[in-house]
């Protein structure tokens, strides 16, 4: 049987390394397979592996892979290119997530999230002409349901009877931008975006001293939990662009009562610049402020120097209106910012 190259995702936990990884089926995993209990309640809404692994003897379509925690098969799930995934799209150029499962043993530590992050690059690279990756869950079953959507996954609004009740749709755009508001569990993926973009962005014009005092101030996952649950009209929370599933781009600000906006905060992946994801969130982000706020101006602050930033804004149509000192520089720190606004 063919094997796939793996891909890993690492993570720190308590000072040491997990790596979770996808790998196509193998006779060896059969065993771990036979010892992988899921309850009645589970069975009602996925199938257990070696239904789908039988089956997949007999359907050529399907390609079985497993999640291994460390070596250790930790889920399972299939990948499936045949016709039932016209059920849930009309796209030609769609796969089929199916039979999803985490082994109990394993659950409850945050792998369900990150093998789903695995799947985009691990379909892109063995299935090249895949432009979505589609799956349906029931109605009933909302834990997954949450795990999908914060993963990237989209619920298009079909509905559709299945085995087990009323299924809903969903889909993960491949190699395509999508920009949402925030939600928890995004916390880790906005801190990545705004530190990497701070040291980017101002390295050259800053202090590491203050830099790393920002960061520390601003971008930590705890003040980012906070302000993706606590939104306003003076703070509309945080938006995100999403390729692949991963976070490339995040954007904040807030509307006063006299209808003037704000950006407060905006960040792109550095290694993304220039592929129109900061136009398409920035847009995005207006059009919150715009519909829901009443916004007729838009204003943002840029730091003097910044000619990596500078030029975007004004190709947008914000116009150069003063210089200011911000609200924590001092002389030491030699920061200053240039206001910037424009109609919307």
């Amino acid at each position: 049987m063919r094997r796939f190259l793996c891909y890993a995702n690492k993570k720190s936990i308590s000072g040491g390394i997990i790596v979770t990884e996808l790998i196509a089926y193998e006779e060896k995993y059969f065993a771990d397979l036979e010892n992988y209990p899921l309850s009645e309640e589970q069975l009602g809404f996925t199938g257990h592996p070696l239904e789908l692994l039988e089956r997949s003897t007999n359907i050529s379509t399907y390609t079985p892979i497993i999640i291994l925690e460390e070596g250790q098969v930790a889920g399972f799930f299939v990948l499936d290119t045949g016709e039932d995934k016209f059920n849930y799209t009309d796209q030609q150029e769609s796969i089929l997530l199916r039979g999803y499962s985490i082994h109990p043993a394993f659950q409850g530590r945050g792998i369900a999230k990150t093998s789903m992050s695995l799947i985009p690059p691990y379909v892109l690279e063995h299935f090249p002409k895949i432009k979505q990756v589609v799956l349906g869950v029931n109605e009933a079953n909302k834990a997954a349901q949450s795990v999908y959507l914060k993963t990237g996954f989209i619920d298009e609004g079909k509905r559709f009877n299945g085995r087990s009740g009323v299924q809903i749709a969903m889909s993960l755009k491949l190699n395509e931008v999508i920009t949402r508001q925030a939600i928890l569990g995004d916390e880790q993926g906005i801190v990545d975006v705004c530190v990497a973009a701070q040291w980017n962005t101002y390295k050259e014009l800053y202090t590491v001293e203050y830099i790393e005092s920002i960061i520390e101030k601003y971008y930590t996952t705890e003040r980012i939990k906070e302000e993706i649950t606590s939104t306003s009209r003076d703070w509309n929370g945080y938006y995100v662009a999403l390729l692949n599933n991963r976070i490339v781009g995040a954007i904040g600000g807030g509307v006063d009562e006299e209808g003037v906006a704000e950006v407060y905060v905006f960040y792109l992946d550095p290694q993304k610049r220039g592929e129109g994801i900061g136009t398409k969130l920035l847009q995005s982000f207006t059009e919150i402020q715009r519909n829901q706020y009443n916004a007729h101006e838009q204003w943002v602050s840029v730091a003097k120097g910044n000619d990596l930033s500078i030029p975007f804004y004004e190709a947008r149509g914000f116009v150069f209106q003063m210089e200011e000192e911000p609200y924590e520089s001092n002389q030491e720190n030699n920061v200053q910012s240039l206001r910037y606004k424009r109609e919307i």
